[in-house]
Parts: C-alpha cells; sequence; structure tokens
C-alpha cells in the first residue's frame, strides 16, 4: 500500500489519540507524551481543545503551500483533513465535534472548513485545509 496520498487518490492516513500521550495507530504506538509538569493547567481534564497547523518561511522567503497545495473543494480525495475527532469528557465518555471556531491569518493563501461530509456508509465532521501559499497555482 502506498503510504503517501495523491491529489485525487485513495487518501491515506493515520488514526491519532491524544491522552497526554500522542497515540498513532491501531496499535496505539506512543510517540509523544504531556507531563503534567509541563501543563500545569491539566492536572485533570481540559474544558477546551485547540488544534491547528502552521506553515513558516523566513523573511524574505515565500509563504509555502499547505495540505495538499490547493484550496479545499470539500472532497477529501483532493483536500489535506481531519476526520473523526472526538472528545472524551470527565467520566470517560464521548462528546462528538459538532462546532468549531476557524482562524485564518492570511485567506488569500489558506483556507480551513469545518463541514459534514458522506464518507462512505457514514456521515461526519471533516476539517479540510490547505492552499497555495505564495506559489502561482490555484
Amino acid at each position: 500500500m502506498d503510504t503517501i496520498s495523491q491529489r485525487g487518490g485513495r487518501p491515506c492516513g493515520a488514526r491519532m489519540y491524544i491522552d497526554r500521550w500522542v497515540l498513532v495507530s491501531q496499535e496505539i504506538t506512543r510517540v509523544g507524551f504531556w507531563p503534567q509538569s509541563l501543563f500545569t493547567d491539566l492536572k485533570s481534564f481540559a474544558t477546551n481543545v485547540d488544534w491547528g497547523g502552521v506553515v513558516y518561511s523566513p523573511p524574505g522567503v515565500p509563504a509555502p503551500p499547505m495540505g495538499s497545495s490547493y484550496f479545499p473543494i470539500e472532497n477529501s480525495f483532493y483536500d489535506a483533513y481531519c476526520a473523526g475527532v472526538i472528545i472524551f469528557n470527565e467520566k470517560g465518555n464521548t462528546i462528538e465535534v459538532d462546532k468549531i471556531i476557524t482562524h485564518i491569518d492570511n485567506p488569500n493563501m489558506y483556507k480551513v472548513e469545518f463541514i459534514q461530509l458522506s464518507y462512505g456508509a457514514k456521515d461526519m465532521y471533516f476539517v479540510l485545509y490547505g492552499g497555495p501559499g505564495e506559489s502561482t497555482h490555484v
């Protein structure tokens, strides 16, 4: 199986879980840890969840593309995305994410959309993102 998604082809992805550890894939491989000593506000459970992406270039260097390097078109075969985001409450029950607040520093270079799309036989919420940066293709 190809492990790199190609725009317009079958998407490749990984499941990620965060519970003070960053856990990846079905095998739940530990790849990172946030100790309580670093995040003193997380003594028990969070009351807010944030996630996002950042692109960077040094001064004088054109801003790089993000995601597939194209603006989202609401198609998971073409767009970079996060899907099936689940949050657990203090009792360990899941809370489905059904609304978010988005922020984009430069909407001429990058876009993000939070929408409900059909994925196979079920509907799920997607965060679609991307943009050409300062390149010329759009």
